[in-house]
């Protein structure tokens, strides 16, 4: 198999390298993420300014880009005539979980794969970054990293997601201390809840006022009953191709837990998100608007 990795901590980032190291048992992996972090910049492109890039002796690429650049410099000029399997992004220190993804820059590399045809799959380690004072290792993912591997080797994930036109597969992983922690996996929709200060003012040392964005969410915060995000979708192709149906948890048979739910109580979350589509009723209700 080949591997097109990226993530938006930065090409130094040791969830990146514990990503390379797991997949590079399976496969063939290439690497091109950006300079330094680009955590909240989504599916940004950089359409205003050249890249550039610069080979790491690791062979790693770095470029002055977006997580979304990387992956768009990738596919369509770096390796253009490379046939990649799967795009894989992360391992993110931190959670992306709910809507949260709808401003990762692990998602939105991932979501750019998509867009173009690549199978795609978005990582993240729910609680990194806070270990050794927040000096993490590669060690640090490697829990996560092979369990990574096992969701390709063990489970036909990449043929589901080959017939899932515009899905990405979400995936946060507990952040625990050996893979005997970890329960297993749960097919999950994404949680919705209240950011606690969704903007922080403050004075900085020279007297200006400044502003600092956050998602952090209300603690013992219900989520809601169903996503805003409209994604809970079954691991199947939909009668429609991937367009149209609206995907709800009430299309599922069996109960869905969210992603917040899921890590929480100890699993893998896998969440389909499905995206570039319009949802049937959607198109209903503003059809009512117009009729004549």
């Amino acid at each position: 198999m080949k591997f097109l990795i990226s993530n938006d901590d930065g090409v130094h980032a040791p969830g990146l390298l514990a990503l390379f190291q797991a997949l590079s048992t399976i496969g063939e992996v290439v690497v091109v993420a950006p300079n330094d972090e680009q955590s909240g910049y989504a599916s940004a492109l950089s359409v205003s300014k050249p890249l550039h890039t610069h080979q790491l002796p690791s062979g790693f690429v770095a470029v002055n880009g977006t997580p979304a650049d990387c992956i768009h410099l990738a596919l369509h000029e770096l390796h253009r005539d490379m046939e990649f399997n799967c795009v894989i992004t992360g391992i993110n220190s931190g959670a992306n979980l709910g809507q949260d993804v709808m401003f990762s820059g692990t998602f939105g590399a991932a979501l750019t794969a998509q867009l173009f045809g690549i199978p795609a799959i978005a990582t993240s380690l729910v609680g990194g970054g806070v270990k050794n004072g927040g000096q993490e290792s590669a060690d640090d993912y490697k829990v996560a990293a092979n369990e990574i591997v096992k969701l390709l080797t063990d489970t036909p994930i990449l043929d589901t997601l080959k017939s899932l036109p515009y899905h990405v597969l979400n995936v946060n992983i507990p952040d625990v201390g050996s893979a005997d922690d970890i329960r297993g996996r749960k097919i999950t929709s994404l949680a919705h809840k209240q950011i606690a200060q969704p903007v922080r003012h403050m004075i900085d040392p020279r007297g200006r006022d400044a502003y600092w964005l956050s998602l952090r969410k209300r603690k013992n915060d219900e989520c809601m009953e169903e996503s805003p995000l409209d994604t809970a979708a079954p691991l199947s192709r939909p009668k429609d191709g991937g367009f149209g149906s609206d995907g709800k948890c009430g299309d599922i048979a069996t109960p869905v837990m969210t992603d917040d739910q899921a890590v929480v109580a100890g699993y893998v979350s896998l969440s389909p998100v499905r995206l570039h589509h319009t949802p049937t009723v959607a198109l209903a209700q503003f059809s009512t608007l117009f009729r004549h």
